[in-house]
């Protein structure tokens, strides 16, 4: 198999830059959004040299590979496009209604997974823990709007 010579110009995916952060200065402290829950993922450098995220509550990594995914995320770090949400902004309300409907989705879920006869403990503990959460979500979501209720009438 032939090898890539170094004047030829390509999109490589195992681009690897040293040493760590050094090639990233406009990354660090920065956030990149979700794509399905749009909460800001700190960007973080993997093992091999390259930007990822990891939004824990969906269960996903994205992971930026090759020298032109790379060059974009960077331009776009440095021009401040990256918008995730956070704090009191309408996409953080869009956020936490996405948020809601995750886990009532998964509540349904739960139910349909309790037993007829002999009722499971796990699941009912799992039940009341995705309550607990619906209603911290609806409790955040009553807040930020009227905050800004009360902003818009001043």
């Amino acid at each position: 198999m032939g090898k890539l010579k170094p004047d030829q110009s390509q999109g490589n995916v195992n681009v690897t830059l040293d040493p760590l952060w050094a090639g990233f200065p406009e990354l660090i402290g920065k956030e990149f959004p979700c794509p399905m829950c749009g909460a800001g993922l700190p960007i973080l450098i993997s093992k091999t040299k390259k930007p990822y995220c990891t939004c824990n509550s969906c269960g996903i990594q994205l992971f930026v590979r090759g020298k032109l995914g790379i060059s974009r995320l960077r331009k776009l770090a440095r021009d401040g496009i990256l918008i995730s949400s956070s704090g009191q902004s309408a996409s953080y309300g869009i956020a936490l209604l996405n948020r809601l409907q995750q886990l009532k989705l998964q509540r349904q879920d739960l139910v349909f997974k309790r037993p007829l006869i002999f009722a499971d403990a796990n699941v009912e503990n799992t039940i009341e823990l995705v309550d607990a959460e619906i209603k911290t979500v609806q409790v955040e979501l009553a807040v930020i709007a009227s905050s800004k209720r009360e902003e818009s009438e001043k």
